[in-house]
């Protein structure tokens, strides 16, 4: 800070400092007495002033802004001996119909009037009637990341109704957010404003096919609600530099970026869409120190140190290539690392790093943070960024079960044991999952999902056991032809051998149902509480004792 007034007392400039209530309270003693030495120096008319033990001049045209906002985490009070240097002038609501309506009279709106109150409208009657969740924002940035994805539909569509364009523009920018149960209340709103308005489908046959050629390759289901979200983070790539995807752990976040990073390759190579490959770069912010993030200071010898953000974001602005290039923030977010980044998801689209240097961004980059959710982030960053919330109930646990009876079922199981097993999942999977996210208590509470992924695991570990029996009834039928050989009938020999298939098979199908059975209560019913396994086991044990099944499984 002292650098900076040195150099504004002699230049004569005028300096804002945005976001000044995030320096130390100790740090904003220290300034508040620079400040007031500047300060003085102008009241008094010198030519020249001590300023931190060196004289320099001074230009009385210098001016120092300060800009904060209210207190929230990261955030301290000023400290009344710098308060009282500062004039304070206060910021009211702006005028968002307004500004909406003279932004889009420059993009070319005709009815730019009607189509800003429709805009304010929506976020006005969405703040009111849905849900209250930490990554929504209906503030001034929304509407101009409406306003702006308007203005380019209007540059790529100008002879589609207006209309139509400001209510594409609304859903892309807000639809990816939104909770199921939001979902229908948002197209209620938008019905009423926009009646009789139909959006034409878009047409995403190329990057369809190539995500779902991916999804494959990875061993992975089609779902169509995943594939309608990777398409969202496409969209909203394409609008904005910095996004987050949101949602519970399960629900697809990872998959669903490295999947689109590979079908925009696989597009760029067979040049099926003019896209480009990507280059992306994963960092755990919360795995490092904030100094081993962004830079630091040594407190001995004042040298510089680059961080791993620091590094990375100057290596992705600096080429020239056409590549894609995303950081993707693989972690929690929480108000103090992330603010450093406010002018990066800004308009500004710089990174100010501690030691004076500025980074700007180019525009094949992006920001993209994977966060569970938004409890820790400020309204200034959640307003900064897009946000596409994946919620792994939409996904439901039949892609796991699918995928993993796919990939990870032994090869000797005929097809009767695989409609088995399938039968099994399709019978005890759901009502257990139901039961015990309903009404009982867990010592650790965990994601339905979660639970499938245990009972998966632990089943998986136990069909090494039916892998087993397969493997030494074989043994044992080598070593029995090996020693009498030529000497039995042939007739007998086959006799002898479908006895042991038939006799191994119904072996096998015994394990497999036993297993699945006690992978189910050791998986879903592991976490519960005393009590809780008390009814659980009452509810388990009806469950198996229903008419149609007892005939057919051995309790």
């Amino acid at each position: 800070m002292g650098k900076f007034f040195k150099g504004l007392a002699q230049s004569g400039a005028w300096a804002c400092f945005d976001e000044f209530n995030r320096i130390e309270l100790e740090v904003l003693s220290v300034i508040a007495q620079q400040v007031q030495t500047i300060q003085r120096a102008i009241a008094e008319q010198v030519k020249t002033f001590v300023f931190e033990g060196t004289e320099i001049s001074i230009d009385p045209t210098c001016t120092i802004f300060i800009t904060m906002n209210p207190g929230y985490a990261g955030r301290a009070e000023l400290p009344d001996n710098l308060k009282v240097l500062f004039r304070t002038v206060a910021m009211m609501v702006p005028d968002y119909a307004m500004i909406a309506e003279i932004s889009l009279y420059s993009m070319g709106f005709v009815e730019a009037r009607s189509m800003s109150t429709k805009i304010v409208a929506t976020y006005r009657l969405c703040s009111e009637q849905l849900s209250s969740q930490h990554h929504y924002d209906y503030g001034m940035r929304a509407v101009k990341s409406v306003l702006t994805a308007a203005g380019n539909l209007k540059l790529k569509y100008p002879e589609q109704r207006e209309d139509v364009l400001v209510l594409k523009s609304i859903n892309d920018v807000n639809l990816p957010k939104f909770l199921s149960h939001d979902i229908p209340l948002f197209e209620g709103i938008i019905s009423d404003l926009f009646p009789g308005v139909d959006l034409p489908e878009p047409d995403y046959g190329h990057l369809e096919a190539a995500l779902k050629e991916n999804l494959k390759l990875r061993k992975l289901q089609e779902v169509p609600w995943h594939i309608e979200k990777i398409i969202q983070i496409y969209d909203m790539i394409l609008v904005r530099h910095g996004l987050m995807i949101v949602g519970d752990p399960l629900g697809g976040k990872t998959v669903a970026f490295k999947v689109l990073a590979d079908a925009l390759h696989d597009l760029n190579k067979s040049a099926l869409m003019d896209e480009y490959c990507v280059k992306y770069s994963i960092i755990n912010p919360k795995a490092v120190t904030m100094g081993q993030l962004y830079g630091r200071f040594d407190p001995v010898s004042h040298e510089w140190f680059d961080g791993i953000l620091a590094n990375t974001f100057r290596e992705h602005a600096a080429s020239i290539s056409d590549e894609r290039k995303w950081i993707v923030f693989d972690g929690p977010v929480d108000a103090v690392w992330i603010e450093n980044m406010n002018t990066v998801l800004d308009d500004n689209k710089k990174l100010c790093l501690m030691s004076g240097e500025i980074i700007q961004m180019n525009n094949k980059q992006n920001m993209i943070f994977e966060p569970q959710d938004l409890e820790q982030a400020s309204p200034a960053t959640v307003s900064r960024c897009g946000m596409i919330y994946l919620d792994p109930l939409q996904l439901g646990w039949e892609p796991l079960v699918k995928s993993w009876m796919e990939n990870e079922l032994p090869d000797k199981l005929n097809a009767e044991q695989k409609d088995t097993i399938k039968m099994l999942f399709d019978w005890l999977l759901p009502p257990c999952l139901h039961f015990v996210t309903k009404y009982c208590k867990c010592l650790l509470t965990c994601h339905p999902l979660h639970y499938t992924m245990s009972m998966l695991k632990l089943y998986g570990c136990l069909m090494d056991e039916v892998r087993k029996i397969g493997a030494e009834e074989e043994d044992d039928e080598d070593f029995i032809e090996e020693v009498d050989g030529e000497n039995e009938d042939s007739e007998e020999t086959e006799n002898g051998k479908t006895l042991t298939d038939e006799k191994l098979v119904e072996e096998q199908t015994s394990m497999i149902v036993s297993y699945f059975f006690f992978s189910i209560v050791w998986s879903i019913g592991a976490t519960l509480d005393t009590n809780s396994r008390l009814k659980f086991d009452e509810f388990f044990r009806g469950l198996c004792d229903m008419e149609g099944n007892t005939a057919k499984y051995p309790k």
